[in-house]
C-alpha cells in the first residue's frame, strides 16, 4: 500500500511539475510593447521578454528581422554584448548575449526602425537563451488562432488620431553653425492615450535629434513617450532639441518651422521662434 501511495505520489509531482513548465513557458513569451504603428514611420520596438525558461535566467536574445524594413538599428544594451548580422548591406538579425536577466524579471531590448510604406503585418522570430535551454518564438498563427510559441507581431495600419499633442513656447538658441544649437519647448498630450515621439526634423538643421542632458553627460534619445494628460518640458539641463550644421535661416529674429513624428503615424509642425545666445 505504501509503495502505491509513493507511486502515485511521484506520479502527481512530475505533473504538477510539467504543469508548472508550460505555465512559465506560456509566461515567457516576446511581445512588442507597442504593437502597431503607422506606414513610412520610424518606430522604435521595445521586444519585451516576459520570463526566462523554466526558472532559469535569459543569457541571450536573438531577433530575426524582416525584410520590408530598412535603416534598421539594433540598440546596444550595458552588460552585453551586441552582434548586428548584415546580407548585401541589410540588417538581418541582432543578437545580445554576456548578460543575465533573472526569470521572474522582464526586461526590454530595442530596435529602431523605418517602416514599410505598406500596411501588415510583420513578424520578428525570436530565439531566447537560458544558459543550455534554448526556446524560439517564431510561430505566426493563423486567424481566429493562438500560437504555442508566438512571434512578436507588429501591425502596420493607417494614423490613429486619438491623442490631441500641443507644442507650447518653441525656440531656438542661435549659435555659429559650427556650434550645435539648442532647441526648447514643451509638449503636452491632451488626449488619452500615451505617444511616442520617434523623430523630430526642421529645414533650419542639417540634422535635428532629440537629446537628454544628465549627470553623466549628454545621450541621444530614440524615444519619448508623452504620457495622457501629461507634458514634456525640454528646456536647458534636460531633455531639448540639438539642431546640428543650422542653415542661414536660423537667425535672431527669425521663425522655423519643426516636425515632430509620433512612433503612431501623428504628425505636427510648430513654429520655433529664434532668440539671441543669451536667449533673448
Amino acid at each position: 500500500m505504501r509503495t502505491g501511495n509513493s507511486t502515485q505520489f511521484h506520479i502527481l509531482a512530475i505533473a504538477m511539475l510539467l504543469v508548472l513548465m508550460v505555465m512559465d513557458m506560456a509566461h515567457a513569451h516576446v511581445s512588442l510593447a507597442e504593437p502597431s504603428a503607422a506606414p513610412g514611420t520610424r518606430y522604435v520596438g521595445q521586444f519585451r521578454i516576459g520570463h526566462g525558461c523554466s526558472g532559469a535566467p535569459t543569457t541571450a536574445i536573438s531577433i530575426a528581422i524582416p525584410a520590408s524594413l530598412t535603416a534598421v538599428e539594433p540598440q546596444a544594451r550595458p552588460g552585453w554584448m551586441l552582434t548586428v548580422s548584415r546580407q548585401a548591406g541589410r540588417v538581418t538579425g541582432a543578437r545580445w548575449e554576456g548578460g543575465s536577466i533573472a526569470s521572474d524579471k522582464p526586461e526590454s531590448f530595442a530596435l529602431a526602425m523605418t517602416l514599410p510604406a505598406q500596411e501588415g503585418v510583420l513578424a520578428f522570430p525570436v530565439t531566447q537563451s537560458c544558459a543550455a535551454v534554448e526556446q524560439k518564438w517564431d510561430e505566426v498563427p493563423a486567424a481566429g488562432e493562438k500560437a504555442k510559441r508566438p512571434a512578436p507581431l507588429l501591425t502596420i495600419a493607417a494614423t490613429r488620431k486619438d491623442a490631441a499633442l500641443q507644442v507650447r513656447d518653441g525656440w531656438f538658441r542661435a549659435l555659429p553653425p559650427s556650434v550645435p544649437s539648442g532647441g526648447y519647448f514643451t509638449l503636452r498630450n491632451e488626449g488619452t492615450q500615451t505617444v511616442t515621439l520617434a523623430d523630430v526634423e526642421s529645414p533650419a538643421c542639417g540634422m535635428l535629434m532629440i537629446h537628454k542632458t544628465s549627470s553623466s553627460g549628454m545621450e541621444h534619445v530614440m524615444a519619448l513617450d508623452v504620457p495622457a494628460g501629461g507634458q514634456i518640458a525640454f528646456s536647458p539641463g534636460g531633455y531639448h532639441l540639438m539642431c546640428m550644421d543650422s542653415r542661414p535661416m536660423l537667425r535672431p529674429g527669425a521663425t522655423v518651422p519643426v516636425t515632430l513624428r509620433f512612433q503612431n503615424g501623428q504628425k505636427l509642425t510648430a513654429d520655433f521662434q529664434v532668440r539671441t545666445a543669451t536667449g533673448k
